[in-house]
C-alpha cells in the first residue's frame, strides 16, 4: 500500500472517529448514527476476527445491507426513516473511500437503491443532503463511456445527473445549496476523454439556459394582478437568483459549450435591467466568472483568444441606448468586467480593442443623463487603470520595441481622445471627466509625457480664468497635481510657466500652481528649485525691502516668497539630480539661512531631513513597489546619493549643532530630528571626532556652570542643550566611544539639576533602543549597575521617572548570573508604586513586572557574595518567580508604615500577574500575612491591603478564596462605616463582587449580623436593577452604578481594583440621575461669543455651572489696583502706568442705598446657640456670582429663607488621582 493510500485510510479513520465520539450526544440524530456504526463495525469483528478485516469495502456492503432493510421492496418506498438517514449519512462518507472500479461497476445496482432516498415524498432534507452526497460520488467516478450510454441502459449517469440539476432549483436551502455544489463537483472532474470538455457539459448548459430563460419571460409576461395573487415578484426574483448561483458555479468549473455563449450573454444582459439589486450583482459575478474562465482557459492553453474576443463582440453587439437609463448602467458595468478581465491575462491584446472600447463608451459619456456618464466615466477609469499592467509601460530594453511603439500609439490616442473629452461637447461630464484624467495620469506615469501636455494645457487654462470655472477648482486641482506628481514640475512649468515677475493678459500669471508644486512634487528636479526659484525668492526679498510694513504689496510679495521655501521640503523628496543639485554652494547657502533666518529653520530642516530619508527608504524597500520608478531611478542612484551626502554629514552636523544652541528649547524639536537623521549617514570617524568635541565642549560647559554657581539664572543651560546633543548621538557612536558615555554618565546621574539627571538616564534608554547597541553595552554592565546603585540616594522627585525606566531596561539587559542587582534594587522601586506622579507609578509596576521575569528564566541565579551583608563565600543561589515574592516580603516588616502599604500594593501588581507561576502555597502565605494588616489603625496600610484583598478575591482561583472568605468578611467590614480614603465605596464593591462569584447564599451564612443592613442594601439595588432592566429593554441588571467615564489605567491590575463606583451613600435612592451628571456648560462673555469652529473651544465648555460673566464684578473681586481680566477671560497684570492713576472714586462709587444692602447682605447673622456667624466666599459677595444647590439641579429655590440650619447632604467625593 503506497503512502497515498495509507494517507487516505487514515483520514477515513478520523471522520469516523470522530462520529464515533458522539455516541453520548444529547441530539438524538447524532447518537443514532454513532450506535449504527459501532453496531456495523461489532458485526464485520464478528465476521472476521481480524481487525484489518473492517476495509471500505466491508463498511460499504454491510451499509447497503441495511439500507436494503430501512427500504420496502416492493413500493420502493422508506419504510425506516431514521435508520435510512443514518446509514445514507455514513454511505455519503464511506462513498468518498470507495474504489472508483467498484462504483463504475456497480453504477446501477447502487443508484437503484440510493434513489429512494432522493425521490420519496417523506424524504426531509436530512436524508437527501447525503444522499445527494452518494449521487455525487457515484457520477464522478464513471467514466466517458457510461455517460455517453452507447448501449442505452434505462439507468445512466445523464439520469443521475438530472435529478441533480432538479434538487438544484428545491425550495429547500440546504437541498439545494449540496446539489449545486455536486454539479459543480462533477464538472470539475470531467471523464479522461479526448475532448476537455465534460461530456455532460451540454446537458446542464442547455438546463440552466432554459430555466433562466423561462424564468425570465415569466418576469416579463406576468402581469402586476398575477404578481400580487402570488404574494409579489420575490418567488420570481429568487427562482433566477437561484439559477444564476447554479450557472456561476458551472462556469467557474469551466465546463460551459463555447457555443452557448451567445446565449448566455444575452440572457444575463436581459437579468441586469432588473431593479433588485440582488438579482443584478448575481448576473455581474456569472459575468466575471465567465470572464476569468476564458482568461484563465486562454492562459493555460492559449486556444481561448478568439472564444474571449467572440463573447466581448456579443456584448458590444449588445449595447443599449445611451438613454436608456435602466439597461445602460448594467450593460457598461459588464464591459468594464470584460475589459478589465481580458487585459489581466492579455495586456497585448487588450490594447488593440482598447481605441473601440474608448470610442464606443463615449457615446454613453455624451449622454445628457447622469446615471449614464457617470458609469461611463467610472467603467474608461477602470478599464484604463486595471487592463494596462506596469509592465507593458516599461521602457526598452525591458520590453520589446513593438510593445513600446504599441503602447506610445496607445497613450497618443488616449490623449487625443481626452482633448476631445474637454471640449464643449461633453461639458456637462467635466468634472467626471477631469477625475478620470487624474486617475490615467497616474497610471502612465513619465510614459504621458508628453502626449498628455495638450490636455493639461486646456486644464491649466480653466484654472487660469477660474470664475467660468469655479465649481471645478478641486478636480483641475487634482489633474494638475497629478500631471506635477508624475511628469514632473519642470515639465509642467514648461506648458503652463509661472510669469508672477512680469504677467500679463498674453501671459497671465499662475502664482496658483506654487502650491500645487508644494503638495505633489516628488521624484523630481532639484534644480529647477536651485536655478528657477531661488533666483525668483531673491527677486521678491529685494522688492520687499523697498516697500513699508504696512504695504499691501509687501504682505503678498512674502506670501509668496513663504511658499517658494514651502516646495524646497517637497523637491527634497528623492530627486533625481541630487548630486549636481545639492552643491556645496547651495549647502553653504542654507546654512547661512540657518543662522540668520529663525523662520525658515524648520523648512530646511525638514527639507535635509527628507533628502536623506527619502533615499534610505527607497534602498531599504524589500522587493520592487514601482517597476516604472525603478527603471527611472534605480536603487543604485539612491546609493550613490547616500554616498555623497555622508561625504557632507560632518559639515551639516556642524551647522545643525550651533543652531541648535542658539533656539529656544521649547521650539528646536525639529532640529534634533535632523539631527538624528544626519548621524545615521555620518561615518563611523567623522562621528567620533563630533561626539568627542561635543564631549568637550560639555566639560567646559560644566565647569563654567559650577563656577557661575547659582548666578547662572539662565532658563536653558548650555549643559543640558550638549546633553540633548549626547543622547542624539548615543544609538549612533562606535563601542569605543562607549566609555566615555558611561564617564558622563557617572558625571551627571548625581547632578542637582532636575534636567541633567533626566538626561543622564535618557543615555541608557538610547542605547538599549537597537540591538547592536544592546549587545555592546553588557560589555560594561557591571559599571552601569554599580552607578546606578549608588545613584539611588541622589535621585530627584522629578527625575525618578526616568530613572525607574533606566532600571526597567538594566534589569533586561542583565545578564542571568547578575540576578544580586535587583535584591539591591527591589526596595526603591517597591516604594515607588505609592509615588503621587502616575507616570513613576507606572514605570514602577513596570520594573516590578520585568525583575519578576527576570527571575523566572532559566538559569538565573543571584550571586549573593557581591550584596551587602552576605559573606564573601556565599555560593550563588538559584532565582525563580517565588524567590523574588520572597525578597519582596522584606518589606512587609519594614520601619515605615509607608514602606509596609508601598510592599502590600507592590504584591497587589504581582500576584495578579504571576499567579500561574507561583506555588498555591507562597500565595496564601502571603495572603494570610497580609489579610492581618486589615486590623491595622493605619488607613495608609488598611488602603493598600484592601486593594490587595480585592486582587485576590478577583485573580486567585475559587478554591483558594473560598475557603478564606469568612474569615476576611469581619476585617473588611470594620472598614465599612469609615469614609475617609473611600474605603466605605471600596469594601461595599468587593463584596458585590464577592456575591457575584460566590453567590448571595454563602456570603449571607458567613456575613456578620450587625452589618447585615449592608448585604441588604446591595440585595435590593441588584433586584431593583434587575426589575428595571425588565421594564426597560436594553438595560443590563447591575449590582452598582459603574463608572461611566473611559479607564485610563495602566494595566487590568488597576481596572481590577479601582473598577468601583464613586458613590458611597447606602440609602435605596441610588445613586444621581444620569441627567444631572451629564450637564456642561458654556463659558461665555459678553463681549466675544464663543466661536464653536475655534480649535479653543474646549477651553470653554465645563463641567461645571461657571459664575456669571461679569467684567466690573470680576475686576472688583481681584482688586482692580493689580489685575485685570482680558477678552478670553484670563487673569493679566496691570502695567505700572495704571497703578499710578488716581482712583475715580465717582465713577467707581455706588449710591447710598446700594452701599446699605451690601452692608446688610455682609454684615453677620445669627446662627446655632445665637452665635454670630459672618458670611464667607460666594455667599458674602454680591451675589452675581453665587449660584445655590437648587439652581444647579433645576429645582426652584424657596422665597421664604429661615435662619434654621438644615442639614446638607454630603455629594460624593472626587478623585483627583487614582493611584494604587
Amino acid at each position: 500500500m503506497n503512502p497515498d493510500e495509507v494517507a487516505y485510510l487514515l483520514e477515513l479513520e478520523d471522520k469516523l472517529s470522530q462520529i464515533r465520539q458522539q455516541v453520548n450526544s444529547k441530539l438524538d440524530n447524532q447518537k443514532h448514527v454513532a450506535i449504527i456504526l459501532s453496531a456495523v463495525e461489532e458485526n464485520m469483528e464478528e465476521q472476521d476476527q481480524n481487525i484489518a478485516g473492517k476495509s471500505v469495502v466491508n463498511y460499504l456492503i454491510s451499509l447497503m445491507s441495511l439500507l436494503d432493510q430501512a427500504i420496502d421492496v416492493k413500493t420502493h418506498e422508506i419504510s425506516e426513516m431514521q435508520l435510512a438517514t443514518s446509514v445514507i449519512y455514513l454511505l455519503d462518507v464511506i462513498f468518498r473511500y470507495v474504489p472508483k472500479k467498484l462504483l463504475k461497476s456497480k453504477f446501477s445496482e447502487i443508484l437503484t437503491k440510493i434513489a429512494p432516498c432522493i425521490t420519496d415524498e417523506k424524504a426531509g432534507a436530512p436524508l437527501v443532503r447525503p444522499a445527494i452526497g452518494c449521487l455525487e460520488s457515484l457520477l464522478v467516478a464513471q467514466d466517458a463511456q457510461a455517460w455517453s450510454n452507447t448501449q442505452n441502459f434505462n439507468i445512466s449517469p445523464s439520469r443521475g445527473l438530472n435529478g441533480l440539476l432538479e434538487l438544484s432549483l428545491d425550495p429547500r436551502p440546504k437541498v439545494r445549496k449540496r446539489a449545486q455544489d455536486a454539479i459543480g463537483a462533477i464538472m470539475c472532474n470531467p471523464p479522461a476523454s479526448p475532448s476537455a470538455e465534460h461530456v455532460a457539459a451540454p446537458l446542464v448548459s442547455e438546463f440552466t439556459i432554459k430555466a433562466l430563460a423561462s424564468s425570465v419571460e415569466e418576469a416579463l409576461s406576468a402581469s402586476n394582478k398575477k404578481i400580487r395573487s402570488q404574494g409579489g415578484a420575490k418567488e420570481i426574483i429568487s427562482k433566477s437568483i437561484n439559477i444564476l448561483k447554479l450557472i456561476k458555479i458551472v462556469l467557474a468549473s469551466k465546463q460551459w459549450p463555447a457555443s452557448r455563449f451567445d446565449t448566455l450573454c444575452d440572457l444575463l444582459l436581459e437579468v441586469s435591467r432588473s431593479s433588485d439589486q440582488y438579482l443584478v450583482s448575481n448576473a455581474f459575478e456569472c459575468f466575471e466568472a465567465l470572464f476569468q474562465a476564458i482568461a484563465e482557459s486562454a492562459t493555460n492553453s492559449g486556444l481561448a483568444d478568439n472564444k474571449f474576443s467572440k463573447v466581448l463582440d456579443i456584448i458590444f453587439s449588445l449595447k443599449p441606448s445611451n438613454t436608456d437609463t435602466h439597461l445602460a448602467g448594467a450593460w457598461i458595468a459588464v464591459v468594464a468586467k470584460g475589459v478589465t478581465t481580458f487585459g489581466t491575462y492579455k495586456p497585448l491584446a487588450c490594447l488593440e480593442i482598447l481605441p473601440e472600447f474608448v470610442s464606443v463608451l463615449s457615446h454613453y459619456l455624451s449622454s445628457e443623463i447622469p446615471e449614464v456618464y457617470i458609469s461611463a466615466s467610472q467603467c474608461i477609469e477602470a478599464v484604463l487603470v486595471e487592463a494596462i499592467p506596469d509592465d507593458v509601460l516599461l521602457l526598452p530594453p525591458l520590453v520589446k520595441d513593438e510593445v513600446y511603439e504599441k503602447v506610445d500609439e496607445t497613450i497618443l490616442f488616449l490623449s487625443d481622445t481626452f482633448v476631445d473629452f474637454l471640449s464643449i461637447k461633453y461639458a456637462h461630464c467635466a468634472q467626471e471627466v477631469l477625475k478620470t484624467l487624474a486617475a490615467v495620469l497616474d497610471k502612465l506615469k513619465f510614459r504621458a509625457n508628453p502626449d498628455f501636455l495638450a490636455p493639461l494645457e486646456i486644464v491649466g487654462g480653466w484654472r487660469t480664468i477660474e470664475d467660468n470655472y469655479l465649481e471645478l477648482r478641486s478636480e483641475i486641482e487634482a489633474v494638475l497635481g497629478a500631471g506635477i506628481a508624475n511628469l514632473g514640475p519642470d515639465v509642467i512649468l514648461s506648458s503652463l510657466p509661472l510669469n508672477i515677475v512680469t504677467p500679463s493678459d498674453q501671459k497671465p500669471g499662475r502664482a496658483w500652481l506654487i502650491p500645487l508644486i508644494r503638495d505633489y512634487t516628488k521624484n523630481s528636479r532639484l534644480s529647477l528649485f536651485t536655478n528657477d526659484f531661488m533666483p525668483l525668492i531673491r527677486h521678491f526679498e529685494n522688492t520687499i525691502s523697498k516697500l513699508t510694513e504696512d504695504s499691501v504689496q509687501r504682505k503678498i510679495f512674502e506670501t509668496v516668497v513663504s511658499q517658494f521655501w514651502s516646495t524646497l521640503i517637497s523637491f527634497c523628496d528623492l530627486p533625481v539630480d541630487l548630486r549636481d543639485s545639492f552643491t556645496d554652494t547651495f549647502a553653504a547657502e542654507l546654512s547661512s539661512l540657518l543662522y540668520s533666518t529663525v523662520e525658515l529653520r524648520s523648512t530646511i530642516c525638514h527639507a535635509l531631513k527628507n533628502l536623506i530619508q527619502s533615499n534610505t527608504n527607497y534602498i531599504s524597500q524589500e522587493g520592487v513597489t514601482d517597476k516604472l520608478l525603478e527603471q527611472q531611478f534605480p536603487r543604485s542612484e539612491a546609493d550613490a546619493n547616500i554616498a555623497y551626502l555622508s561625504a557632507k554629514a560632518a559639515n551639516l552636523l556642524a551647522v545643525l549643532f550651533n543652531v541648535y544652541t542658539q533656539t529656544a528649547p521649547n521650539a528646536r524639536g525639529y532640529i534634533l530630528e535632523a539631527v538624528e537623521v544626519v548621524l545615521k549617514i555620518t561615518p563611523a570617524e567623522e562621528l567620533t571626532k563630533t561626539f568627542d568635541n561635543v564631549c568637550g565642549l560639555l566639560k567646559n560647559a560644566f565647569d563654567e556652570e559650577n563656577g557661575k554657581g547659582k548666578a547662572n539664572s539662565s532658563s536653558m543651560r548650555m549643559s543640558a542643550t550638549l546633553l540633548d546633543l549626547i543622547i542624539a548621538m548615543t544609538s549612533f557612536v562606535p563601542e569605543t566611544s562607549y566609555s566615555a558615555l558611561l564617564s558622563i554618565f557617572n558625571t551627571t546621574v548625581n547632578s542637582s539639576d532636575a534636567l541633567t539627571q533626566k538626561r543622564a538616564y535618557r543615555i541608557i534608554a538610547k542605547l538599549s533602543e537597537s540591538e547592536k547597541s544592546s549587545h555592546a553595552v553588557l560589555n560594561y554592565i557591571s559599571d552601569i549597575e554599580n552607578i546606578i546603585i549608588q545613584s539611588g540616594q541622589n535621585t530627584l522627585t522629578s527625575a525618578r521617572a526616568m530613572r525607574l525606566n533606566a532600571i526597567n531596561i538594566l534589569v533586561q539587559l542583565l545578564p542571568l548570573d547578575h540576578a544580586e542587582v535587583i535584591i539591591q534594587l527591589v526596595s526603591e522601586v517597591i516604594l515607588a508604586s505609592k509615588e503621587n506622579n502616575e507616570k513613576t507609578r507606572e514605570a514602577a509596576f513596570n520594573t516590578l513586572i520585568s525583575m519578576a521575569n527576570k527571575m523566572s528564566q532559566d538559569g538565573c541565579t543571584m550571586r549573593l557574595s557581591k550584596v551587602p551583608g552576605y559573606e564573601p563565600t556565599t555560593p550563588p543561589q538559584p532565582a525563580s518567580v517565588a524567590e523574588f515574592f520572597k525578597i519582596t516580603s522584606a518589606g512587609l516588616i519594614g520601619e515605615s508604615q509607608h514602606m509596609v502599604s508601598a510592599t502590600v500594593t507592590a504584591y497587589s501588581c504581582l500576584v495578579f500577574e504571576f499567579k500561574s507561576q507561583v506555588s498555591p502555597d507562597i500565595l496564601m502565605d502571603i495572603y494570610d500575612t497580609i489579610e492581618l494588616y486589615l486590623t491595622s489603625n493605619s488607613r495608609e496600610i488598611v488602603k493598600s491591603a484592601i486593594g490587595f484583598a480585592k486582587v485576590c478575591c478577583l485573580a486567585l482561583p475559587e478554591e483558594l478564596m473560598k475557603p478564606k472568605i469568612p474569615s476576611l468578611l469581619p476585617k473588611l467590614l470594620r472598614w465599612s462605616h469609615e469614609h475617609t480614603g473611600h474605603f466605605k465605596a471600596k469594601v461595599k464593591h468587593i463584596i458585590e463582587r464577592l456575591i457575584r462569584r460566590y453567590g448571595y447564599e454563602y456570603i449571607d451564612q458567613h456575613f456578620p449580623e450587625e452589618d447585615k443592613r449592608l448585604l441588604v442594601n446591595i440585595r435590593k439595588t441588584r433586584d431593583r436593577s434587575k426589575r428595571k432592566a425588565e421594564t426597560t429593554p436594553g438595560v443590563a441588571p447591575k449590582l452598582a452604578d459603574s463608572n461611566s467615564k473611559g479607564s485610563r489605567f495602566m494595566s487590568a491590575l488597576d481596572e481590577a481594583i479601582y473598577e468601583s463606583s464613586d458613590n458611597e451613600e447606602l440609602n435605596d435612592d441610588g445613586a444621581l440621575g444620569g441627567k444631572e451628571k451629564g450637564k456642561r456648560f458654556i463659558v461665555e462673555s459678553n463681549e466675544n461669543p464663543l466661536d464653536l469652529l475655534d480649535a479653543q473651544t474646549l477651553a470653554h465648555i465645563s463641567s461645571t455651572r461657571p459664575k456669571k460673566f461679569d467684567h466690573k464684578a470680576r475686576n472688583k473681586a481681584a482688586g482692580n489696583e493689580v489685575f485685570n481680566f482680558d477678552a478670553d477671560g484670563k487673569l493679566t497684570l496691570k502695567g505700572d502706568n495704571t497703578a499710578l492713576q488716581d482712583p475715580d472714586i465717582l465713577g467707581s462709587g455706588t449710591s447710598g442705598i446700594n452701599a446699605y444692602l451690601d452692608a446688610v447682605k455682609q454684615g453677620p447673622v445669627r446662627g446655632q446657640k445665637n452665635k454670630l456667624k459672618f458670611k464667607k466666599g460666594n455667599r458674602a459677595g454680591d451675589g452675581d456670582g453665587a449660584v445655590s444647590d437648587d439652581d444647579v439641579r433645576g429645582i426652584p429655590s424657596s422665597k421664604n429663607t429661615s435662619s434654621k440650619i438644615t442639614k446638607r447632604r454630603k455629594s460624593p467625593a472626587f478623585k483627583s488621582r487614582r493611584k494604587l
